[in-house]
């Protein structure tokens, strides 16, 4: 009888000794904080989550009921596939942690295709490090790497996403609260309002990706300014203390760093390199929309391709008391900076010593929609030979209240930089504008050569700064306007001191000393017509009743108009690749003997317009003329009408 019974205690405390070991396991520390162990290349025997018996599967993981202050740590050097999505959550001082043990590489958690490699979902206090992530399985379908999803679950409050190294999300073309992304913050539902609160993501690296890097979303965003409000849907309910800081994203296939619905986000010191990449939309480096007083500061975008967006950085509708400062934007194929406000509206944004080295296409763009108070202050632009730029283009002529002071742009050598002004809303002063063809009036102004003391040459945030610095004998020291907004330091930290004049740029230390840069190569002159004097003959004219003599005003042959009784002379030339909404001048010298003859233009996207000479003395006769609002081309003539003749040479064309 005795022998039965001992043999049941000895069972029963073999039960608990596993148990105890297990307990032991995951309750190590003094604090009852329990360590659950995963290594998904052990084999065979019981798993408990030690670090002798851990747990070996992403499903075992899956099914544990973690407690506050648990620690969920992957050996490195292993691979788990499939979906990782704890059970649990922390609460204030005892965060959820998902890590790492052991010595090697870090752990990788393979989604395989799964729409989620990492899923933390209706949980808080959570803290995840220390891995590597990766979901390159059904390459083309909707998925992420790291995904934080609140569906009508209230205020989540604390989330730490540090040294992750997240790759090959290769995920579908979509973006917003379910789209591909890197990583996803998501608010869903309408029953419960929803938010984050306390989010930290810093210090990752992301690299090709689709199609976004790091992104925030949420269906509390309904308010009067965006263009899909909705007044019966959740309203504007934003994440507050938001920080995303020093994050590495490269090859991406959409936007770099979206903020939506957030209020007081602080985006500094990422790094975007090669972002609208493989994406049909429209994509930018670092954004918000529909947020409120984001703060973006020492960020390094470049890369960026296509004009679809394409540019660095964006403020975009629904976002108010945004600044940009301090950031370096470069050899972005769609430029420095948009402001774009579609069927919304937006609204005090100040964007202020910045740098921008060869940025193409534009400067700064607007797209449809008006908008208001948004300031470009003591920026520096740089374009160098071979790149142009339009330094601000209106695409449309709503009205676009931006204020561009103090500013800086330099273009060097071939290619050009010209403004497309619209809206009338655009005011220029203070600025220094060297080599920019067609620019506005610019009060208080200078087109005078800056004397950058190493343009073109910065190569990262890190040493802009000192390439974009002023000589000792720059004339933009000390010559911008006292304006508001314009901060308290400049870009390399130097002080702005209140109420006393700035330098012009994003430069406003002291003058570098040392022997003077190397004057800024100016641009060649390429004239819109096409053998406007004539010497080559009445090539790329069209003609009739029109001969090419030897009267010339200058050079060495002219162009002779002989009208018919009841014909007519002349002779006529199309040009192409002019800018849409621009005014242009038409000039030519003109000898006529005492008939009317006319020059001037007419199929530029306004009603043909003409000057008349009859003057038998050579006269210089001029038109100035506006092209339509999506007209590149017009065609330009010289045209006697009445019977007699004229002679006409020297034509030119030029933008306003």
């Amino acid at each position: 009888m005795r022998r039965p019974l001992t043999h049941g205690l000895a069972f029963l405390c073999s039960i608990v000794l596993v148990a105890g070991a297990s307990s032991a396991a995951a309750a190590a520390d003094g604090e009852g904080r329990r360590a659950h162990h995963v290594d998904c290349r052990a084999t065979g025997g019981r798993a408990n989550g030690s670090p002798t018996h851990p747990w070996r599967t992403l499903d075992q993981v899956n099914s544990l009921a973690l407690d506050a202050g648990d620690r969920l740590l992957f050996a490195r050097g292993s691979r788990c596939t499939g979906t990782l999505t704890p059970k649990g959550a922390g609460r204030p001082g005892h965060p959820l942690v998902i890590g790492a043990y052991g010595e090697g590489a870090k752990p990788v958690i393979d989604g395989a295709g799964a729409p989620d490699a990492v899923l933390l979902h209706n949980t808080e206090w959570v803290e995840v490090s220390g891995l590597e992530i990766t979901n390159a399985g059904n390459p083309g379908r909707n998925k992420r790497g790291v995904h934080v999803l609140l569906d009508d679950y209230g205020t989540g409050t604390h989330y730490r996403l540090t040294d992750l190294d997240i790759h090959d999300v290769l995920g579908d073309d979509t973006k917003h609260i379910g789209g591909s992304a890197g990583i996803l913050f998501s608010v869903t539902g309408s029953t419960v309002e929803t938010r984050f609160d306390d989010v930290r993501v810093e210090g990752n690296t992301l690299r090709t990706v689709d199609r976004e890097g790091i992104y925030f979303a949420s269906s509390w965003n309904n308010r009067p300014v965006i263009t899909d409000y909705d007044p019966a849907g959740p309203r504007w309910l934003p994440a507050t203390r938001v920080v995303v800081r020093g994050n590495t994203l490269e090859d991406l296939g959409g936007d770099g760093i979206v903020m939506t619905a957030t209020d007081g986000a602080l985006v500094e010191r990422n790094v975007v390199r090669g972002f609208q990449r493989r994406s049909a939309g429209y994509n930018a480096g670092i954004w918000p929309w529909n947020a409120d007083r984001t703060v973006f500061q020492y960020n390094d975008v470049s890369g960026g391709e296509t004009t679809r967006d394409g540019m660095a950085y964006d403020v975009d509708e629904g976002s108010f008391g945004t600044v940009f400062q301090y950031n370096y934007s470069h050899n972005n194929a769609g430029g420095f900076f948009l402001v774009c406000t579609a069927g919304g509206t937006l609204g005090d944004a100040v964007i202020r010593y910045n740098i921008s080295q060869n940025d193409r296409f534009r400067g700064i763009e607007t797209c449809s929609g008006s908008f208001d108070d948004v300031r470009f202050l003591n920026n520096t632009i740089y374009v160098a030979p071979g790149v142009s730029q339009t330094v601000v283009n209106e695409n449309t002529a709503q009205r676009h209240e931006i204020a561009f002071h103090n500013n800086l742009v330099v273009k060097e050598g071939a290619g050009k930089a010209t403004f497309a002004l619209r809206s009338g809303a655009v005011t220029v002063s203070d600025n220094v504008l060297h080599n920019v063809a067609g620019a506005p009036a610019n009060p208080d102004g200078s087109t005078a050569d800056p004397l950058l003391t190493g343009r073109g040459t910065a190569t990262g945030l890190g040493d802009a700064g000192a390439a974009y610095a002023l000589h000792a004998d720059s004339p933009a020291l000390g010559a911008g306007a006292a304006l508001p907004d314009i901060g308290d330091r400049d870009f390399s930290g130097n002080p702005v001191p209140p109420g006393t004049a700035p330098s012009i740029g994003a430069y406003n230390g002291p003058g570098v000393g040392g022997p003077r840069p190397t004057p800024v190569e100016a641009p060649p002159v390429t004239p819109l017509l096409s053998n406007g004097g004539f010497d080559n003959g009445l090539t790329g004219w069209a003609t009739r009743n029109a001969a090419s003599v030897a009267d010339a005003h200058e050079g060495t042959k002219a162009a002779r108009l002989t009208a018919p009784a009841g014909g007519f002379a002349t002779v006529e030339q199309s040009v192409t690749g002019l800018r849409p909404a621009t005014r242009y001048v038409l000039s030519a010298w003109i000898r006529s003997d005492g008939g009317s003859t006319a020059l001037g233009a007419k199929g530029f996207g306004g009603a043909a317009t003409a000057a008349s000479v009859s003057d038998s003395e050579w006269t210089l006769a001029s038109e100035e003329f506006t092209t339509g609002a999506t007209s590149s081309t017009a065609t330009v003539f010289c045209y006697r009408e009445q019977p007699g003749t004229a002679v006409c040479d020297d034509m030119t064309l030029r933008a306003l």
